[in-house]
């Protein structure tokens, strides 16, 4: 047992937190890493279920249908669970640098795959506290028919807790195993990868655009949508559990626990063969002689990056999906402009428009970090690159460049679709361009000075770089919180004049583009040298 816990604790650093090149302030870099992952993870589930569940129970409670909300909401952590960690998986589980060091200690191979496959147990158990958690006290809080007002009720809740992640462990685990094997086995792994997150994320796309019709569905025929679920049992079982039936809460956990358990230990008696054979598969490389056409340095290094971003699908998606999201928001707004508009007339001066716009935009413009992990993804590889007959200036700005590359025209598609449907004038419409350029200017050169300060080379594989690293962490974070204080200047300008409300915002803006792009051009080089 003393193994097993060792064992999950280097897993468990592995899943949440990032060590660092530098060993001065190494401790608190790496729990500084850990924390932002989790408030990450915390910040999306509690925003997640906050709002849904107030607008089902808003629906629900009249009609004393509360168990619907946690049928949607056991869905939806069961879905985020898998979005979050059956790509990790991949790497995690079955792709560890350490797993020949490990797989020759004194410890069985069921041990090992039990360790790691509990430590992305715990990254579950995060999500769907934070998912199920608020949903059962916004129940308590709104419920027309005593829910949640007993103890029983949250012992109930918190046993559904711990045990769904059980299930969306083993989901995660096997799709992992057949995403590894792909990767392994076919040369187009990564575009079959690329094609099941597009197809989730349409998915999502409909569900959100769709969400006010289903809801109006619920109030209607709330019985017959509880009925048209039954393929979902296990998690109607969970919903009827939270709400007082113990032997279908028993069901639940059997059908959780189970396939969990035949996955740690049906895999685990073949985890070391598993390993082995996707270790060698990738391992292997076929070199074919011909004649290669002449190229520019830039064009060499750009289409490294190409590589790099659409080769690693968990790179491309998290730092690209605020992209997809910012195109997405002006598409439907160009097409349900009519609706729009009917809305910002309803509010009529309540809300500006154009400042509201830029947030938004500006919300999923700081969701792409392209530039952040760019150097930490080059990884023990980093020399080859610096030893190529390109200075360290050419080589920050291409990389720099390569993140503005997609968010400039992101943006200027976006702003103008935005610009016609909330039909803004010319002038307000050139000012949200320009203050989202100075941003998208500003975000790409900080993302890069992150990396440089924050690298992580060392990193057992791109999924700890993408997802966990405090250069990633910081590269949305801080942006995040300069469109915050944009917001308040333009709240205090407003106080002296319109003109003093957007002038404000924008020095800010332009300030931190030219501080950032001055600073990276003055202290990159010797920050990538030093490394």
């Amino acid at each position: 047992m003393k193994k097993f816990f060792a064992l999950l604790k280097v897993s468990v650093k592995s899943m949440l937190l990032s060590s660092v090149s530098n060993s001065r302030g190494r401790g608190r870099k790496k729990a500084a890493t850990g924390v932002g992952a989790i408030v990450l993870i915390a910040f999306l589930g509690l925003y997640m279920s906050g709002l849904y569940s107030t607008m089902l129970m808003q629906v629900l409670s009249p009609v004393h249908m509360e168990v619907l909300v946690f049928v949607f909401m056991g869905m939806a952590a069961l879905v985020g669970g898998l979005l979050f960690t059956a790509f990790a998986v991949k790497g995690v589980v079955f792709g560890g640098k350490d797993n020949d060091l490990l797989l020759s200690m004194p410890v069985s191979a069921t041990a090992l795959m039990a360790s790691r496959v509990t430590a992305i147990y715990f990254e579950n158990l995060l999500f769907s506290v934070f998912v199920l958690g608020p949903a059962g006290a916004v129940c308590a809080f709104m419920t027309q028919s005593g829910v949640g007002h007993s103890v029983l009720f949250w012992v109930r809740l918190v046993v559904a807790v711990l045990a769904l992640p059980l299930l969306d462990t083993a989901l995660s685990v096997l799709f992992g195993a057949l995403v590894a094997f792909l990767s392994a086995r076919v040369s187009k792994g990564v575009l079959g990868q690329n094609i099941v997150m597009a197809l989730y994320l349409v998915a999502v796309f409909w569900f959100a655009f769709n969400l006010s019709g289903m809801i109006e569905g619920l109030a209607a025929n709330a019985a017959g949508v509880k009925e048209s679920l039954s393929w979902a049992a296990p998690i109607l079982w969970m919903a009827d559990g939270i709400m007082g039936d113990w032997v279908k809460l028993l069901l639940f956990v059997l059908c959780c626990a189970v396939p969990f358990a035949l996955v740690v230990f049906g895999l685990g008696r073949v985890y070391r063969k598993a390993v082995t054979a996707f270790a060698a598969r990738s391992a292997r490389s076929d070199y074919k002689l011909s004649a290669q056409s002449a190229s520019g340095q830039k064009k060499a290094l750009l289409l490294m990056e190409c590589k790099r971003l659409f080769g690693i699908p968990m790179y491309f998606w998290n730092s690209c999906l605020g992209l997809i999201m910012l195109v997405a928001a002006g598409v439907a707004a160009l097409v349900m402009q009519h609706d729009l508009r009917g809305f910002m007339a309803m509010v009529g001066d309540a809300l500006p428009v154009m400042p509201l716009a830029a947030l938004v935009m500006g919300f999923c413009l700081s969701m792409c970090v392209i530039a952040a992990p760019s150097i930490s993804l080059e990884g023990k590889y980093l020399w080859i690159l610096r030893e190529a007959p390109v200075d360290e200036k050419s080589l920050l700005r291409l990389k720099t460049g390569f993140q503005l590359l997609f968010s400039v025209p992101c943006t200027l598609a976006a702003g103008v679709c935005l610009t016609i449907a909330l039909e803004l004038s010319a002038a307000d419409g050139a000012v949200l361009l320009l203050a989202m350029l100075l941003f998208d200017l500003g975000h790409a050169a900080f993302g890069m000075l992150v990396g440089l300060a924050f690298p992580k080379l060392d990193a057992v594989n791109e999924t700890v770089v993408v997802k966990q690293s405090l250069a990633v962490f910081l590269g949305m974070l801080v942006p995040m919180a300069a469109l915050g204080l944009c917001a308040l200047l333009y709240w205090l300008g407003g106080m002296v004049s319109a003109w003093a409300a957007l002038a404000l915002p924008l020095a800010l803006l332009a300030l931190c583009a030219a501080a950032c792009v001055l600073i990276l051009a003055k202290k990159g080089p010797a920050m990538l040298r030093a490394l």
